[in-house]
């Protein structure tokens, strides 16, 4: 069944609902009309036998008996027996051979008996209060039983064809109802990569569909972006290629075009390795901000002590600070600050904070580094006294390869992506205050993960 069309299913459902209920009402109909027609019959053979009683009576004062035959009303078909006193005076030929009739009781009451034919009969009787005692006695063949068998054949042929119209009648209406469906099916077959801009209007279609359209919209509106951002960043990555391996073809071009010295040959080594790290390091950043961002790599949480984690940062980064001219120090806080998180990737994030923010510091200045608790968390603070960021840098400050100055600046434009995406993954965010020519205050904030 769950191979099947939705139209052949709802069709099936269809035509069985109206069997059963067609089903239901040919048997309610056959059986309140039986009882019916039965005590109509009963009453028609009482009130046939005290008619016929009145005028056997009636004959018999006057002398003269009429023909058995003549006391039978025409329209129906049975036997006749008068009795007067104990004897029977008259009955119609045929009545003993097909029927065993008593020739007492019966008398103002109605009973169904069969008859040797097969054929039922209703019996009844009625006497007449004079003396002797005449009593006549009716059978007339039960007529609700040759009514209802065609009756009932036809209700059965009746409710064939009424079964057959209904299933043809689902299909149509099942086909029509689908079609929004199948319309719905064709919108999706048609989505391709030109073709993401298109939106399905949720008003134009049924009810039922409406959430699905609206969806199936959400699904692209995620599509669009996921694809832009792979164009942006493919592009992004063409172009970041494309001046290292350009440097490194011209200092190979240059060195063959003439003889020279060892050391000419060597300052063009030199020259091509550090391109070549400089790619490498992009490829490996670049592995590291898809391991982050791939949502079916697990985060190692743990429970940390973020003072501690700054610590160890600091006095990672305190030579290179100390070599730029620059104070690197860590602010104490009165109680320690715990998060829940994975250890390796927030101290990742930490550490690109702080070289950044020793990149854009001068010789004199200072890099701060705290940690304290907010109502929704704890939060990690990176602050410098460098050049500031200009306020339409900031929307970009996190995206790939995003540099500002590029012409003065050092490393790939990764480093802050990738702190984007480690506190994306943790479920935090990232906050930025900053003044040109004054500093920059950068703010992570994590989910609560634990009280001081």
């Amino acid at each position: 069944m769950a191979s099947d069309s939705i139209a052949g299913q709802l069709t099936w459902w269809f035509t069985a609902t109206s069997l059963v209920l067609l089903l239901a009402k040919t048997l309610f109909t056959y059986w309140t009309m039986a009882p019916v027609m039965s005590a109509q019959e009963g009453q028609y053979v009482l009130t046939t036998a005290r008619q016929i009683g009145g005028r056997v009576v009636a004959s018999l004062r006057s002398g003269e008996m009429p023909r058995i035959e003549s006391l039978m009303p025409p329209a129906a078909s049975g036997f006749v027996r008068v009795i007067v006193g104990d004897t029977v005076i008259a009955e119609t030929p045929g009545l003993e051979a097909e029927m065993q009739l008593s020739t007492d009781g019966l008398t103002d009451q109605a009973v169904l008996i069969g008859g040797t034919s097969g054929r039922q009969y209703w019996v009844g009787g009625h006497q007449s209060l004079i003396a002797p005692p005449v009593v006549v006695q009716v059978a007339v063949e039960a007529t609700e039983f040759r009514l209802m068998a065609p009756t009932g054949g036809r209700l059965w042929l009746a409710s064939g064809i009424a079964l057959i119209l209904s299933g043809i009648a689902g299909y149509h209406i099942a086909r029509r109802a689908i079609r929004p469906l199948q319309n719905l099916a064709e919108a999706v077959q048609a989505t391709g990569g030109s073709t993401l801009d298109r939106r399905i209007d949720p008003a134009s279609q049924p009810q039922e569909l409406q959430p699905l359209c609206g969806s199936f919209n959400s699904m692209l509106d995620r599509l669009r972006q996921s694809f832009d951002m792979v164009s942006h960043v493919t592009d992004d990555i063409a172009h970041e290629l494309r001046t290292p391996l350009a440097i490194i073809q011209s200092q190979i071009d240059v060195a063959l075009t003439a003889e020279r010295g060892q050391a000419e040959y060597r300052e063009v080594l030199e020259s091509v390795r550090e391109e070549i790290v400089t790619l490498s390091d992009m490829v490996a950043r670049l592995l590291f901000l898809s391991r982050v961002e791939n949502q079916s790599v697990e985060l190692r949480r743990e429970r940390l002590d973020l003072t501690a984690e700054l610590t160890a940062v600091q006095e990672f980064y305190e030579p290179l600070a100390l070599e730029a001219g620059i104070e690197l120090d860590v602010s104490s806080t009165p109680r320690t600050i715990h998060a829940i998180g994975d250890r390796v990737m927030l101290r990742r994030a930490i550490t690109n904070l702080v070289a950044n923010a020793i990149r854009h510091t001068p010789s004199g200045g200072r890099v701060t580094l705290g940690a304290g608790r907010v109502e929704d968390g704890a939060e990690i603070r990176v602050e410098d006294t460098g050049c500031g960021i200009a306020p339409q840098d900031i929307p970009r400050l996190f995206d790939r390869f995003f540099r500002r100055e590029r012409a003065r600046e050092g490393g790939v434009g990764l480093g802050l992506a990738i702190v984007k995406a480690i506190i994306t993954r943790h479920g935090g965010r990232i906050e930025v205050e900053s003044q040109p020519g004054i500093g920059t205050r950068v703010t992570l904030v994590l989910p609560d993960g634990g009280k001081a």
